[in-house]
């Protein structure tokens, strides 16, 4: 699990130190201040780990850790000009320091860097189970195999590998025997938002409800979203020493639902899964807020502030959420709408 972060010159993020991470993590901020290049950050650095640690298998391929991480923020974040295009514009070299399961990792590389990493810590890996999913923003169940196509026959960007791991994931079959009990309560209470199971047949997905069965085409993109964490937990993915990465977990999602996926993320911490989450909704943020109040449970929320506007200057500001929800544009647009609304009605 991380515990500790710290960029400079990796992207749009100058200087970044995050020093506190909890079981679960938010983040929020305007659109372009790197919520969801953060998240591709932490996963590309926390997958590589999972591969590498992959390799103590009999038979596997064995890769050196420079080859996995180089070719995982190849495929994550896609730069047409390799590595190298990833460092900050005006800046000569990007480095990053991390510390994942008690251990501290380090690479480092310079504008003229294409596919190798040279400078890169002796690591250590972690005793623990580690393991990193992604769920993006877009849902895959529908795509599958048009993804599937683009990565395994074209080979071509497209598809980044937050969507490639996932569906890499998802077709993993479901195995016989007990899933631990705290996940197997989170896994009714998903399944009972939609009255069904997703489940895959003939290298097709479909939900089942009762004696009947419908196509993705036939369901809706939010029922197809936490299908996708169902089958995560069904096959196993889901497991204590995961960190689960999402973004913007309330696409598609009725404010109800909203409420209790948050309420089942929840869950999923307490079973020994770390969440990182980057979201636009007030309802996430406010039901997490309750949650972290309820069970005096610390919830990491990281705001990404531009703070000069031709420098892109992105500063992060930190707060436990038991301490409430701290200024931010999300609450400033509710706010201004209440007003609004306050405002109309006195004019009647």
């Amino acid at each position: 699990m991380f515990s500790r972060l710290e960029l400079d010159n990796f992207g749009i993020f100058n200087q970044f130190v995050w020093e506190n991470h909890t079981r679960i993590n938010i983040l929020i901020g305007k659109n372009d201040t790197g919520k969801s290049y953060l998240l591709k950050i932490l996963y590309a650095l926390a997958k590589s780990i999972e591969d590498h640690n992959k390799q103590a298998q009999p038979d596997s391929l064995q890769k050196d850790l420079r080859t996995l991480l180089a070719d995982k923020l190849i495929w994550t974040f896609q730069p047409e000009k390799g590595l190298g295009q990833l460092v900050t514009k005006g800046q000569s070299r990007l480095n990053v320091e991390a510390r994942i399961c008690k251990e501290n990792y380090h690479f480092s590389f310079g504008r003229d860097t294409n596919r190798q990493i040279k400078d890169i810590s002796n690591f250590v890996l972690p005793s623990d189970n580690l393991g990193a999913i992604f769920i993006p923003p877009k849902e895959v169940l529908t795509a599958f195999e048009a993804i599937a196509a683009v990565r395994e026959q074209l080979e071509i960007f497209g598809f980044d590998d937050t969507y490639y791991d996932l569906i890499t994931a998802l077709r993993l079959p479901t195995t016989q025997g007990r899933i631990q009990k705290d996940l197997k309560e989170v896994l009714d209470s998903l399944e009972q938002l939609f009255s069904g199971e997703i489940v895959r047949e003939d290298k097709q997905f479909v939900l089942k409800r009762g004696r009947e069965k419908f196509g993705m085409f036939q369901v809706a993109e939010g029922v197809k979203k936490i299908g996708v964490l169902t089958t995560l937990i069904r096959n196993r993915v889901l497991q204590k020493g995961t960190i689960l990465f999402i973004d913007e977990p309330e696409n598609n999602l009725h404010p109800e639902a909203i409420v209790t996926l948050c309420k089942m993320l929840f869950s999923l911490s307490k079973a020994g899964i770390q969440i990182y989450l980057a979201t636009h909704s007030y309802f996430v943020i406010q039901q997490f807020e309750l949650i972290a109040r309820h069970h005096n449970e610390e919830i990491q929320i990281c705001s990404l502030v531009k703070q000069d506007e031709t420098e892109n200057t992105i500063t992060p500001e930190f707060q436990d959420l038991r301490q409430g929800i701290p200024d931010n544009p999300i609450i400033d647009v509710s706010i201004k709408l209440y007003e609004e609304d306050v405002r109309l009605e006195l004019e009647v």
